[in-house]
């Protein structure tokens, strides 16, 4: 049976900071990242820029945000695909790439944008919600 974890992140947190932290003394074969609910801020997305991903753009955020969605996957370092940028393996902080997408509305008009998760502060609390690999 797939165990559920509940990850808990504090006001003004980094959230992979914290995920990576919360990873430290796990021995998981890996693990899929099915929510989060919360807020955050100073939030650092990236989309490709182009087909053969040789370019990455960048979105910053400088505002509070509402976490819209927020999805992933946590992969032991030594299951990484040889394709992964050797810059993503190295600034892991844990025996693990921690990969999210996800997106946040901020503004008073709720303007929404989406990406993969570069960096981000929890507001006032984050929730990430996983489902350990058997």
């Amino acid at each position: 049976m797939t165990n559920m974890h509940i990850c808990t992140i504090a006001k003004d947190q980094d959230v992979m900071t914290a995920l990576h932290e919360y990873m430290m003394d796990k021995k998981w074969k890996g693990a899929v990242i099915v929510a989060g609910v919360g807020s955050i801020y100073d939030v650092m997305l990236g989309n490709p820029g182009t087909y053969d991903l040789k370019v990455l753009c960048k979105k910053k955020i400088e505002a509070p945000c509402e976490v819209v969605s927020f999805i992933g996957e946590i992969t032991p370092k030594a299951e990484a695909a040889k394709s992964l940028p050797k810059e993503i393996i190295d600034t892991a902080a844990s025996d693990y790439i921690i990969h999210i997408h996800m997106s946040c509305s901020h503004e008073a008009d709720a303007v929404v944008n989406g990406g993969s998760l570069r960096e981000a502060k929890v507001l006032r609390a984050l929730t990430v919600v996983m489902l350990e690999c058997d």
